[in-house]
């Protein structure tokens, strides 16, 4: 089953999708539209019900946060369906000439997504007819995550910097001490409204990113603490008392799960110690 939304915020139109095999979807991802350029393109298990949607939308370019399978799930169906350019960092570029291959469980809950040849390449900005959207690098999640910032309008396109403010389940490859520190970055920017990949925050969005980074914060030191002392991750998830879904780690062999929190903070810990430049302060 496909569920489909939409809001509208002042220019921005946002269109939520959720996708279940059976029952209704937990589960849901956000594209937004404005003024001619469509952000992120959802997963392809909800594509008949993307394309029918923006068949309508006048979709001159189309921007891509990361390469995530729930964010370029529709880019070739989009892209032939509007005849446009598809713009994204140089680093999802090139990843998604050849993307990481996904686990059956993001399968299931997302669906596959192409490689993709032929996304253009941007650095510093995009632009459109009546507004310029700087690129701010935000790193953690996804090594190539890039938020689109609007200043004169105050509007933060956060991709999958806030999602909620407690997490769950973490991939392998994340970094932790990256979100923290992309989360610090973001807040200095003068916004008043976060259009997040899944949760868009239409009110009060630095006090929501704030609780994400206390979170953030306060499993990084208690893990450090842990650690020092000579832990392994294993053995500080049991410490920390934290119980995992056997279920999630299990379907997707482990790509998803909160021991990966765990494992996530010790290499950044062990990357400290190797590098002086990756550097944070602990409270």
């Amino acid at each position: 089953m496909v569920i489909t939304k939409s809001f509208n915020y002042e220019e921005v139109l946002g269109i939520k999708f959720g996708y279940q095999i059976l029952g209704l979807p937990t589960l849901f991802t956000h594209i937004y539209f404005v003024d001619g350029l469509l952000i992120d393109t959802g997963q392809s298990n909800a594509k008949e019900k993307i394309l029918a949607e923006t068949k309508k939308l006048d979709i001159k370019q189309i921007f891509i946060t990361h390469h995530h399978e729930d964010h370029t799930g529709n880019i070739t169906g989009l892209q032939k369906q509007h005849n446009c350019k598809v713009f994204a960092s140089n680093l999802c570029c090139q990843m998604m000439k050849n993307p990481p291959k996904i686990s059956l469980a993001q399968k299931i809950t997302w669906g596959n997504r192409p490689s993709q040849n032929h996304l253009s390449p941007i650095a510093e900005s995009i632009e459109t007819d009546n507004l310029s959207f700087q690129l701010i690098p935000i790193a953690g999640h996804a090594s190539d995550m890039v938020a689109l910032y609007e200043p004169s309008k105050k509007w933060l396109f956060s991709a999958d910097l806030y999602i909620n403010s407690y997490i769950d389940y973490f991939l392998e490859n994340e970094s932790i001490l990256e979100q923290i520190n992309s989360i610090k970055r973001i807040l200095e920017l003068d916004f008043e409204v976060m259009f997040c990949g899944h949760k868009p925050q239409l009110t009060n969005p630095k006090e929501k990113l704030n609780k994400k980074l206390n979170f953030l914060e306060s499993s990084f030191n208690d893990v450090s603490t842990l650690y020092e002392k000579g832990y392994s991750a294993n053995l500080i998830f049991k410490k920390l008392n934290l119980k995992e879904n056997w279920f999630v780690r299990i379907l997707s062999n482990g790509n998803l799960s909160k021991l990966n929190m765990i494992k996530s903070i010790v290499r950044d810990l062990e990357n400290q110690k190797a590098n002086s430049d990756y550097l944070y302060e602990r409270k």
